[in-house]
């Protein structure tokens, strides 16, 4: 049986993997959520959300304790060890590097938002335009609310950074996935880092589109009796995974 050409490649996968198994350790959470971080950063970037060092990424890692993009290093340059631990306050738990100076608009949404585990902020075209309007971003498709929630509102200005535009961001936001801030850009959040970027693709779509509609003259809105019908299932897709 030994010299069975088939038995001793089984036997020396088994002992493959087990090697593997043994001297490769399981990445910690926290490693986890610094890669997509990064990841997450760079995709936002390739997709035209932000250039070179503006906006800014979040992931809740426990209730008082948060992960955040560093301030001014490039989306391309920035490496896992580079993102800053928070503790609730926003002070730096571990880090060498600045925090974003955006960090109390993310710390604030976490307190207000249990249900929120990533953030993505960002400056898209579509959005920043209706952010300059001070133009909410009314329900025109059908799958606009189980995505977003409602009317994506758009929050008072205030100073970027300020603890003003905190506040004011977090009422905007409510309930919702999504809040545009008023002459700068939007919030999109998520229940990881997954569901927070595709809030960010699927809203600066939806942008595009009402902002091409409003060109030609005629927008016409989801029905309000539908818009309610729909609501439950932005509740339960909050929950999902994916």
């Amino acid at each position: 049986m030994k010299d069975d050409p088939s038995i001793q490649i089984l036997i020396d996968q088994k002992e493959r993997s087990f090697f593997v198994n043994t001297e490769s350790p399981l990445q910690s959470k926290e490693d986890i959520l610094r890669q997509e971080i990064i990841d997450y950063g760079v995709r936002s970037y390739n997709s035209g959300f932000v250039t070179e060092t503006e906006g800014n990424l979040s992931a809740k890692l426990s209730e008082n304790r948060f992960l955040v993009t560093p301030s001014h290093i490039p989306y391309d340059r920035r490496i896992a060890e580079d993102v800053v631990l928070l503790d609730q306050d926003g002070n730096v738990v571990k880090g060498e590097r600045r925090p974003t100076s955006e960090s109390r608009m993310h710390l604030g949404v976490y307190k207000a938002r249990p249900d929120v585990g990533a953030i993505v902020h960002a400056h898209p075209l579509f959005c920043s335009v209706l952010a300059v309007m001070g133009e909410p971003l009314r329900p025109i498709l059908d799958e606009m609310i189980p995505y977003l929630g409602g009317v994506v509102e758009v929050s008072e200005f205030a100073a970027s950074g300020s603890s003003e535009i905190a506040q004011n961001v977090i009422k905007a936001l409510g309930n919702r996935s999504v809040a545009l801030i008023a002459n700068h850009g939007n919030l999109c959040v998520g229940k990881n880092m997954s569901r927070a970027f595709q809030t960010a693709k699927y809203v600066e779509k939806y942008a595009e589109i009402y902002l091409r509609a409003m060109s030609l003259g005629r927008v016409r809105l989801v029905p309000e009796e539908r818009q309610k019908q729909e609501l439950p299932f932005y509740e339960f897709l909050k929950t999902v995974d994916w």
